[in-house]
């Protein structure tokens, strides 16, 4: 096949055949088509090559003014996927939850030759209504917020293809929200925490050689995977006002940074927390972890899960409790004790109040109080 021909081949007349955009030019054959605009010419030895020709091309034309797929969309923009901030940066961690989600939901549910340009408004609610009616492996419902977080990574790309032109001309990026369920609101269930008594028997149930950990994550509202990645030199125990400094995470046994760039913190302890764990780990170097498993081992939150937290929370009466359930039940304490939004936000590490108001909200007083009096005593 060629783009030219013979001047005695191009002197001669285009003559027309059974498939449109295929011409007879002489003893050759002449696919017709358009690119980019323009039109352009290939010439081939016989009538199907020169077919071939157009339906390939002009399957390639429609392709490209249709635009990517949202499957090799997706995949592509998770790989580079910064976050929204303008000097915000997603960790790995974060990356592969977003490609876990958009492959487990999104792209099981849109199918492979689905365009960004196909997805209207009316197609991503019947996903939300799909991700509303999906059943799991252990035959329930997701929850609210499952079905948000399925719902997040899809609507980061969108947004980010319409911002590069690939949802139409003058495209707003689309926002995805779920239709209420049975007439009632789409809403997140509360966050569980424990009452002073019951974080006290929870405690008095742990063995001795675990409880500073879990005091730990009582007291400072730490994630898991921030407490067993924490280092002898994270641990300031011998200064007046101990201090715990976040830098670090253990998360399916690979060390990452914490889950944001707001989760490197520093957070006060007692200085009786502080002497337990001087005397947990007395001969550790600094760049040793401040808690350990068997022989020396890193802590597998799984592990601790079913052999240490489980069989004392069925003791102590709270069957439902959980290491997190402690990082909730710091935030209620610090609410109790009269923190304000923006401080137990920073202690906990989360990347605004108002994601922190999200979670906690409930238990703040939403009271409006005495009148204002405007006198001067």
């Amino acid at each position: 096949m060629a783009t030219a021909g013979a001047t005695g081949q191009h002197s001669k007349a285009l003559r027309t055949t059974s498939h449109p955009g295929v011409y007879q030019r002489g003893s050759r054959w002449v696919a017709v088509y358009r690119q980019d605009g323009r039109q352009r010419k290939e010439f081939a030895a016989t009538f199907r090559e020169a077919r071939e020709i157009k339906i390939r091309r002009s399957a390639e034309e429609a392709s490209r003014r249709a635009g990517p797929t949202l499957h090799s969309y997706a995949l592509e923009w998770v790989d580079h996927y910064a976050g929204r901030g303008a000097n915000d940066v997603i960790n790995d961690r974060t990356r592969r939850e977003y490609r876990r989600l958009l492959i487990s939901y999104a792209l099981a549910y849109f199918e492979p030759d689905t365009h960004l340009r196909d997805i209207d408004e009316p197609r991503a609610r019947a996903f939300v209504d799909w991700l509303c009616r999906l059943i799991d492996e252990d035959g329930h419902r997701l929850c609210d917020r499952s079905v948000r977080n399925a719902v997040l990574p899809l609507q980061s790309c969108l947004r980010h293809a319409a911002r590069a032109g690939l949802l139409g001309d003058g495209s707003e990026p689309m926002i995805l929200l779920p239709r209420r369920r049975r007439g009632r609101a789409y809403e997140f269930d509360e966050r569980r925490f424990l009452t002073r008594k019951q974080l006290a028997r929870l405690l008095e149930e742990i063995p001795d050689e675990w409880r500073p950990l879990f005091e730990l994550l009582a007291s400072t509202g730490l994630r898991i995977s921030e407490a067993i990645a924490l280092r002898m030199m994270d641990a300031d125990l011998d200064q007046a006002q101990p201090r715990i400094h976040v830098r670090r995470a253990i998360v399916n046994g690979q060390l990452t940074g914490p889950k944001s760039r707001y989760g490197r913190r520093t957070i006060p302890i007692s200085r009786n927390l502080a002497r337990r764990l001087a005397a947990l780990a007395a001969d550790r170097g600094e760049t040793e972890l401040l808690f350990v498993g068997a022989r020396g081992a890193t802590l597998r939150p799984g592990n601790l899960r079913y052999r240490v937290v489980i069989p004392a929370a069925d003791r102590a009466g709270v069957p439902w409790a959980r290491c997190h359930t402690l990082r909730h039940t710091c935030a209620a304490l610090l609410i109790d004790a009269g923190a304000s939004p923006l401080r137990l936000q920073r202690w906990m590490g989360h990347h605004s109040a108002a994601f922190t108001l999200d979670n906690y909200g409930h238990l703040f007083d939403d009271s409006l109080g005495p009148h204002l009096s405007l006198g001067t005593n």
